[in-house]
C-alpha cells in the first residue's frame, strides 16, 4: 500500500509564534541580499530570458505567443527550442507593461518570486522534521549556492519553486485534513489549480500529477472525485496552454536515448546534490559533507518508506530525476526544486540516527549536523559581492551592432549570430545559431539556411573556431558592411566589385 502522506508527526500550524517570526526574518533577510547584489544586465551566455521577454511582448501586443523573431534550426537546437512555457511570459506581462523592458524590474519579481518560495518549503519541511530542522533547512535554500545564482538571472526557476513547494504544502494539507475525501471536487480543482500553475511554469511539474496519480490510486484502490477533478484541471490548463501559447511538442529534440549518456547524467545529479554545500571559500568541504548526507538521506527515506510506504512527494522526485536523466544536457541548476526535500530527507535520517545514539551524545551530534548544514550558507554570505560583470547587452558595442541592425537592415533580414534570442529581441530581427561544426560544413549549413547577414564577435572562442575562419576563405561570397572593436557584420552574396569598405562604429 502507497499512502499518500504519514501521519503528522508535526505541522507548520502547531508551530510556535517565534518560527514564524523568525521565518520572516529569513525571508525578508533574503531580498535584503538578493537586492543587494542585483546587477543591471544577463550573464554573458545566458539566453532563455530573452524568450521568455518576446513571448510576454507578443501576450501584451495580442501577436501569436511563439511567434519570436527567434529561428529554430535542428543542427543548433542546443540554442533552445522554438518557444517556451508560459508561465514565466505571463508573470512579466504586467510589469513589462508598467516598466517596458526593465531587467532590472524583471529581477525584482524573480527575487521576490524566490523569497517567498521559502514559506511553502518551511511548511513543506516542517510536516516532516522539527522547527529547529526545517528552519535550518530555509535558510540554507535561501543562501545555498544554486539560489544565489539563480536569484541575478531572468527565468522560470524562482517562480517554478514557488509554485511546486506551494502545491505540495497545500496537498498535505488536504490530506491530512481529509479534504480529499470531503468537498473532493472543490479541493480537487483547487489543488489542480496550483499544479497546474507550476505546470505552465515547467513543463516538468507534470512529474507532480504522475506522483499525485499513482499515490492516491493505489491509496484509494479506485480512481476518487478528487483526483478525477485534479487531472481534468490540469488537463484543461494544459490544452489551453497548448493551443494559445507554448506547445511541449517544441521540446521533443531534446531528449535522449542513449543510456551511456542517461547513466553519466544520473551520477552527475547524484554528485550535483552537493550543490547544497558549494560555496565560493571550500570547495574540499562541499565534497566532505556530500556524502555524509546522502548517507542520511538515504536512511530517511528507507526508515519512512518501511514505516508508512512511499508518498506522493517521494515519487514525484523520482518521475522529476528520472525525466532530467533523459533530457540532453545535465544541469545542476534544474535540481533547484530538489534540493529542499534532500535535505528534508537528511534531516529525518539524521533524527533517525540520533534517536539511536546515547543520551549523552544526542545534543553534540545535533549541534555538529547543524553546523555543517549551515556552513555553506554562511560562507556564501561571507563571499558575496556586488559585481558588475560582462552581460553584452549593457556593452557599448552590442548597443552599436544592434542600431546597425536596426536601422541598415530591412524587417525581414535573417541574421546568424552565436547569441540569436538577444540579437532577436534587441533588434526583431530573424536570427539563429549555428552548427560548431568544420568550415565545410558550416558553409553547407549557410548554403541551406540562406542568411542575409552573419555576425562575428571578435572575443566569442567559437566564432573564431568555426565561423570566421569560414568567411575569410570565402571572400567573395561575405562583404564586410559593419565593424566596431567588438563585431563584424558581414553581408551574405558576392561582394560587387569596387564594394566599400565596412562602416566602422567610433
Amino acid at each position: 500500500m502507497i499512502p499518500n502522506t504519514t501521519p503528522p508527526s508535526s505541522s507548520a500550524s502547531d508551530a510556535p509564534r517565534w518560527a514564524w517570526i523568525a521565518l520572516a526574518v529569513v525571508v525578508v533577510a533574503a531580498l535584503g541580499v538578493y537586492f543587494a547584489v542585483l546587477t543591471n544586465g544577463v550573464g554573458l551566455t545566458a539566453t532563455d530570458w530573452a524568450m521568455y521577454v518576446m513571448h510576454a511582448r507578443n501576450i501584451l501586443h495580442g501577436r501569436a505567443y511563439a511567434d519570436t523573431p527567434y529561428v529554430f534550426q535542428p543542427e543548433a537546437s542546443f540554442e533552445g527550442p522554438r518557444s517556451y512555457p508560459s508561465g514565466f511570459a505571463l508573470l512579466l506581462v504586467p510589469w513589462y507593461a508598467a516598466f517596458g523592458m526593465s531587467i532590472r524590474v524583471f529581477k525584482i519579481v524573480v527575487d521576490v518570486t524566490l523569497a517567498l518560495s521559502l514559506i511553502p518549503i518551511y511548511q513543506f519541511c516542517r510536516r516532516y522534521v522539527s522547527v529547529w530542522g526545517s528552519l535550518a533547512i530555509v535558510v540554507a535554500t535561501a543562501f545555498g549556492w544554486e539560489t544565489m545564482q539563480v536569484q541575478n538571472e531572468l527565468g522560470s526557476d524562482a517562480q517554478y519553486q514557488l509554485l511546486s513547494f506551494a502545491a505540495i504544502a497545500l496537498l498535505l494539507w488536504v490530506y491530512d485534513n481529509g479534504r480529499d475525501m470531503a468537498q473532493s471536487w472543490l479541493w480537487g480543482f483547487l489543488c489542480g489549480a496550483v499544479i497546474a500553475a507550476a505546470y505552465l511554469s515547467r513543463p516538468i511539474g507534470l512529474a507532480l500529477v504522475i506522483g499525485v496519480a499513482i499515490a492516491d490510486v493505489i491509496r484509494k484502490r479506485r480512481l476518487s472525485a478528487f483526483l478525477i477533478a485534479l487531472l481534468v484541471t490540469v488537463a484543461a490548463s494544459g490544452f489551453l496552454n497548448n493551443s494559445l501559447f507554448h506547445k511541449d511538442s517544441a521540446y521533443n529534440d531534446e531528449f535522449t536515448h542513449s543510456p551511456g549518456l542517461i547513466a553519466r547524467h544520473a551520477l552527475d545529479y547524484l554528485i550535483g546534490l552537493s550543490q547544497v554545500f558549494a560555496n565560493p571559500i571550500s570547495n574540499q568541504f562541499r565534497h566532505l559533507a556530500w556524502a555524509p548526507f546522502v548517507v542520511l538521506a538515504a536512511v530517511g527515506v528507507w526508515t519512512k518508506i518501511r514505516r508508512i510506504g512511499l508518498t506522493f512527494v517521494d515519487l514525484y522526485c523520482a518521475v522529476l530525476l528520472a525525466v532530467l536523466c533523459v533530457y540532453w544536457l545535465s544541469n545542476t541548476r534544474y535540481l533547484l526544486p530538489v534540493l529542499p526535500i534532500f535535505l528534508c530527507y537528511a534531516v529525518q535520517g539524521a533524527q533517525v540516527v540520533i534517536e539511536r545514539m546515547p543520551e549523552r551524545y544526542r545534543q553534540g551530534t545535533c549541534l555538529a549536523a547543524g553546523a555543517a548544514l549551515l556552513l555553506a550558507p554562511a560562507l556564501n554570505l561571507a563571499g558575496i559581492r556586488s559585481f558588475r560583470y560582462d552581460t553584452l547587452v549593457e556593452t557599448p558595442a552590442f548597443q552599436q551592432l544592434c542600431d546597425q541592425m536596426s536601422t541598415k537592415t530591412g524587417p525581414h533580414d535573417y541574421v546568424l549570430f552565436w547569441s540569436p534570442r538577444v540579437l532577436a529581441l534587441y533588434t526583431d530581427r530573424p536570427a539563429s545559431a549555428y552548427p560548431l561544426v568544420a568550415p565545410e560544413d558550416l558553409q553547407r549549413y549557410v548554403d541551406r539556411v540562406r542568411p542575409n547577414y552573419i555576425v562575428i564577435d571578435k572575443q566569442w572562442d567559437q566564432d573564431q573556431q568555426f565561423l570566421a575562419p569560414m568567411t575569410e576563405a570565402r571572400p567573395q561570397l561575405y562583404a564586410p558592411v559593419f565593424e566596431n572593436d567588438r563585431f563584424r557584420v558581414d553581408k551574405v552574396g558576392k561582394v560587387a566589385e569596387g564594394a566599400s569598405s565596412p562602416a566602422v562604429a567610433p
